[in-house]
C-alpha cells in the first residue's frame, strides 16, 4: 500500500464540478484577480489546507497501518464588486443564492477523486473578501472538511 494524501488532486477535482455561471479554478489557476471572471471560486491562496489530523486504524507501521486523513480545505467565493448595483447590498440576495448552489452542488458531488467524504465545515467571513491582490468583492470565505482513506 502506498500512504496517499491528495488535497491536490481535492482541489482539481471541485475545480471540475459544472457549476452554472460560476468559474472555478484549482491550485494551479489561483487568479491574482476577480475582475472580469466573476462569479469565481478557488483555493484560498494564505492557508489552503489546516487542521491535518492522521489516525491509525489498525496495526503495522509504514505503508501496512491503515490510515484516515482528515483535513480542511479553504475556498475563497468572489461574487461581485464591492458597490456595484444600485444600492450597497443590492448584490447581497444574489450572493446567498449563488453560495447555496454552490453547496448544494459541493454536496452532491459523488466525483471528488482521492476522498471518502466531504462536508460544508463553515464559513468565516459572508461579505466583503478581497482577492490575492488586495481588491474588494462581495463573497464569501468558506471551508471544506476532507476525509480520505489510506488503506
Amino acid at each position: 500500500m502506498t500512504v496517499a494524501f491528495s488535497p491536490v488532486t481535492v482541489a482539481d477535482s471541485i475545480a471540475e464540478i459544472n457549476i452554472s455561471g460560476v468559474t472555478i479554478k484549482s491550485l494551479e489557476n489561483i487568479p491574482q484577480s476577480g475582475t472580469l471572471i466573476m462569479p469565481v471560486l478557488f483555493p484560498q491562496p494564505n492557508g489552503f489546507i489546516s487542521d491535518i489530523e492522521v489516525s491509525r486504524e489498525s496495526f503495522g507501521g509504514g505503508t501496512t497501518a491503515a490510515m484516515n486523513f482528515m483535513y480542511t480545505l479553504h475556498y475563497v467565493f468572489l461574487f461581485s464588486e464591492l458597490g456595484s448595483g444600485l444600492s450597497q447590498l443590492d448584490p447581497y440576495s444574489p450572493l446567498i443564492e449563488k453560495l447555496e448552489t454552490i453547496w448544494e452542488k459541493i454536496a452532491e458531488t459523488d466525483t471528488v477523486t482521492g476522498l471518502v467524504d466531504m462536508q460544508l465545515a463553515g464559513v468565516e467571513t459572508l461579505g466583503q473578501v478581497e482577492d490575492p491582490s488586495g481588491n474588494q468583492y462581495w463573497g464569501a470565505l468558506f471551508s471544506l472538511r476532507c476525509l480520505e482513506y489510506a488503506q
